[in-house]
C-alpha cells in the first residue's frame, strides 16, 4: 500500500491567526487539500508564548476546532486531522506543558524560529526539549537567512536530532529556492514537506503540485516520513552530509 499523502504544517482553521479568515475559507481550503489527494492534516495555528496564554491558545484552538468538524459533517466532508501548533520560538519553551503544543498523540513539536535574527540558545532549547521527550520539527528551514548562509547550522541541529521542514512553495516556484532545497534534499537535511496553507491566494494549499516537481524517490521518502510523524512513530532519518563552502558556493 502506498504512503499517505499528509499536510504537517496548514493554518486552516478558521479566525485563530493569519491563516483561514473564516469557516468558509477553511473549507475551501479543506475541499482543495482533497482535491489535491491529501489524505490527513495537521492544524498548526501559530501560538506565540508572549502574546496568548497557552490555556487560552488551547481554548481558541478548540473552538476553532469544532466549528471546522461541525462544518465536515455537514457537508459530508471526510477529514482525517490532528491538532497541533506551530511554536515560535522561546527561551522559555522546556518550560510550557508542550504535550498542549505537541501534534495530537505524538511527541513531534512544530517550531518557527525568527526570520530576521539568529536568536541565542537554540541548541539549549533544543537540547531541553529533546531531553522531556520531544522531537522538535524545524518549520520551512529555508526562511531562515543565517540557515541559507551558513547551512551548517541546520547539520548540527539535524545530527542533534531536530526535524526539518520545507514548503512546497519554494520547489513549485524553481529559481534560487528550490536549487537551494534540492541541496538540502541531496544533503539530507530536510525530512517533511508541507504547503504552510495560509489562504486561496498568496499561500494555498499546493502539496501535490511540490510532490511532482519532486524525484520520485524524494517525493517517496518525504511521503513515509510525513506518515511516521502523523501515525507518532519514530521518524529515522537518512544520514546528514556536512555541507563544505568550496569555491565560492557551498556544495
Amino acid at each position: 500500500m502506498p504512503p499517505l499523502l499528509i499536510d504537517l504544517h496548514c493554518h486552516l482553521l478558521p479566525g485563530i491567526d493569519d491563516g483561514a479568515k473564516d469557516l468558509d475559507m477553511t473549507m475551501t481550503m479543506l475541499r482543495k487539500e482533497q482535491e489535491d489527494g491529501v489524505d490527513a492534516v495537521v492544524f498548526t495555528p501559530h501560538f506565540y508564548y508572549e502574546r496568548m496564554s497557552l490555556e487560552d491558545f488551547a481554548a481558541n484552538r478548540a473552538k476553532a476546532y469544532r466549528q471546522t468538524a461541525g462544518a465536515c459533517r455537514k457537508s459530508g466532508l471526510q477529514v482525517a486531522a490532528l491538532l497541533g501548533a506551530e511554536v515560535f520560538f522561546t527561551p522559555a519553551l522546556p518550560t510550557l506543558d508542550l504535550s498542549v503544543l505537541a501534534f495530537a498523540g505524538t511527541r513531534y513539536l512544530l517550531i518557527e524560529l525568527p526570520t530576521t535574527y539568529h536568536p541565542a540558545g537554540i541548541e539549549d532549547v533544543l537540547y531541553a526539549i529533546q531531553q522531556q521527550g520531544y522531537t522538535p520539527i524545524l518549520a520551512h528551514v529555508e526562511r531562515y537567512p543565517y540557515v541559507t548562509e551558513e547551512p551548517t547550522l541546520l547539520y548540527n541541529w539535524v545530527s542533534s536530532g531536530a526535524i526539518a521542514q520545507i514548503n512546497s512553495s519554494g520547489l513549485i516556484r524553481g529559481g534560487h529556492t528550490a536549487k537551494l532545497l534540492n541541496k538540502y534534499i541531496q544533503w539530507n537535511l530536510v525530512h517533511l514537506l508541507c504547503s504552510d496553507a495560509h489562504n486561496m491566494h498568496t499561500r494555498q494549499p499546493n502539496l501535490r503540485q511540490a510532490h511532482e516537481a519532486l524525484p520520485e524517490a524524494s517525493s517517496l521518502r518525504f511521503k513515509q516520513n510525513g506518515e511516521a510523524v502523523f501515525w507518532g512513530r519514530p521518524l529515522i532519518p537518512e544520514e546528514p552530509v556536512q555541507p563544505r563552502y568550496r569555491f565560492g558556493q557551498w556544495v
